[in-house]
């Protein structure tokens, strides 16, 4: 986690603890005899309550059709990398191999023009797997960003019904919450939503 999510994170925190001391203790006597909790669930109609939410990022990657069309096109772009470079490396050594075979009849001039026109190719295919991985890496930042945009509309339009305060993202090894009910999971909703979102632009 990064310091501007620890940072943001901290600060939501704090946010929390404070409301819920207020409403403790402006409204602690109130909700104790309505028989309500401080932080309710989806039912509450009370604007001064904290409305909580989380989607789980594993099974969005999962289970999100969009997500999964840009993992397998960037999945194949890299391997479509790496093939052409393992073809490069392999016609250079396979050119190596047909000039060793002269053995003895090389003389010292082609051999040295040999070793530096290798050298020159080894080099230039190096120079071009780092290219092409750059403009993978930047391939993939993209599509992330698209992803991140299209999950952040949806969730917007999602909101405007749904009221929640906050709707946090779990996922492997993100510790943004230490607890969750899973009564707050609107994961198969947004999913939902998303893939029907998708399908909807295919059709254009």
């Amino acid at each position: 986690m990064n310091k501007v999510s620890v940072i943001w994170l901290s600060v939501i925190s704090i946010a929390i603890i404070i409301l819920f001391y207020l409403q403790q203790n402006n409204g602690g006597k109130k909700n104790l005899q309505s028989g309500k909790s401080p932080i309710l669930a989806k039912a509450s109609n009370d604007s001064t309550i904290m409305r909580l939410a989380y989607i789980d990022l594993d099974t969005i990657k999962e289970r999100y059709e969009y997500f999964k069309l840009k993992s397998n096109e960037l999945e194949r772009e890299k391997q479509r990398i790496e093939n052409e470079i393992e073809s490069g490396v392999q016609k250079l050594e396979a050119d190596r191999n047909i000039f060793m075979k002269k053995g003895q009849s090389i003389t010292q001039q082609e051999a040295e023009q040999f070793q530096m026109e290798f050298q020159t190719r080894y080099q230039s295919l190096g120079e071009k797997r780092e290219k092409m991985l750059n403009q993978h890496l930047a391939n993939q930042t993209k599509a992330l960003d698209d992803i991140q945009a299209k999950i952040n509309a949806y969730l917007d339009v999602y909101n405007a019904s749904a009221g929640y305060h906050f709707i946090f993202s779990t996922g492997e090894g993100n510790l943004t919450l230490y607890h969750k009910d899973k009564s707050f999971n609107i994961t198969d909703e947004v999913i939902a939503g998303l893939n029907e979102d998708y399908q909807k632009e295919k059709k254009k």
